[in-house]
């Protein structure tokens, strides 16, 4: 992977699956300064706090000030029973509008439940398929979704053995993501699922470094997530001595620097700010002017690569929190 190239196709619609702890909520107000209006939207994710979905509750605390509407934010930390509890109670409080990243099938099909009732339902992150095939707009019932259409990260100039790490056993599209890096690599692709890695750091870059000690040939590494790049995937391969290069999804300040001092070979940007920022901006356009943004079709948030040639670019803006 002496530069694997992020191939993007429309394959699959996908995205990251990161987390948010399931106490963690929070609720956004608008400033006195915006144009006041009485919509209140909820925001339900499988978020974890981390620096994906941090940037993720900026955005959507940006649009609630901008826009002066209210917004509700909670994050389920991957647990799938949680977010749809989270659902049900905002069904309940009867909002304005929902936001739901559907990680799972059955927050799917929750999030179905809201639309079935008259919430009108956006959806965000994971933009992607049933196994019959119908989009999750579609199945739903939602107007459109915000997130990154991909397969994956594909092929590579020089490498010959793909890992792709796996660090949320459950997340379908985590797996769609290394199914898609599998058909684009152009060598052998192979997933090593680390479930729950980012709260067990030290056990996951333990099987990670044996993985890589056992099969010295591989010789490049997919994470989905740039946390587990930063804080697993770039341990274990200084503790194997492998010689393998490195490239994640998604972006954080660590991993913008590690980019700009080679250890990192690139990043695919999905610009998960766009994810919470959008939605309000669609679910107030859809309450005041009947709008319906993406035709019942996915509003693509990017992606973009991050590379030694636009680092020092991005990384101003990852100290800012919005990249």
């Amino acid at each position: 992977m002496s530069r694997i190239k992020g191939v993007i196709g429309l394959a699959a619609l996908l995205m990251l699956a990161a987390c948010s702890s399931g106490s963690t909520g929070s609720s956004s107000s608008p400033s006195t300064a915006a144009s006041g209006s009485n919509l209140r939207f909820y925001f339900v994710t499988h978020g974890d706090n981390g620096t994906f979905w941090s940037v993720v509750q900026k955005g959507e605390k940006q649009a609630a000030s901008d826009l002066g509407v209210q917004v509700n934010y909670q994050g389920s930390n991957n647990d799938d029973s949680q977010e749809c509890q989270f659902i049900s109670a905002a069904i309940t409080a009867k909002p304005d509008g929902l936001v739901v990243s559907p990680h799972s099938q059955s927050v799917l099909d929750c999030a179905k439940q809201a639309a079935a009732g008259g919430v009108p339902l956006i959806l965000m992150n994971n933009c992607g398929t049933t196994a019959s095939g119908q989009s999750y707009i579609a199945y739903s019932g939602a107007i459109t979704c915000v997130g990154q259409p991909e397969t994956a990260a594909g092929t590579q100039a020089g490498g010959t053995k793909l890992l792709c790490i796996i660090h949320e056993a459950t997340s379908t599209s985590l797996r769609d993501r290394c199914a898609g890096a599998k058909t684009g690599f152009g060598g052998n692709e192979k997933d090593l699922v680390l479930d729950n890695a980012k709260s067990n750091v030290s056990s996951a870059t333990a099987t990670l470094q044996a993985a890589l000690s056992a099969d010295t040939a591989i010789d490049s590494i997919l994470a989905l997530d740039p946390d587990v790049a930063k804080n697993i995937v770039e341990a274990a391969v200084a503790g194997a001595n492998s010689k393998a290069k490195i490239a994640t999804f998604d972006i954080s300040t660590g991993v913008v620097a590690d980019i700009t001092a080679g250890k990192i070979d690139f990043a695919i940007d999905q610009q998960q700010y766009l994810q919470g920022y959008l939605p309000i901006v669609f679910l107030k356009l859809y309450k005041q002017n009947a709008n319906t943004v993406g035709g019942f079709d996915i509003v693509k948030s990017g992606p973009g690569i991050v590379d030694k040639s636009n680092a020092s670019t991005v990384a101003s803006l990852t100290g800012q929190g919005t990249r």
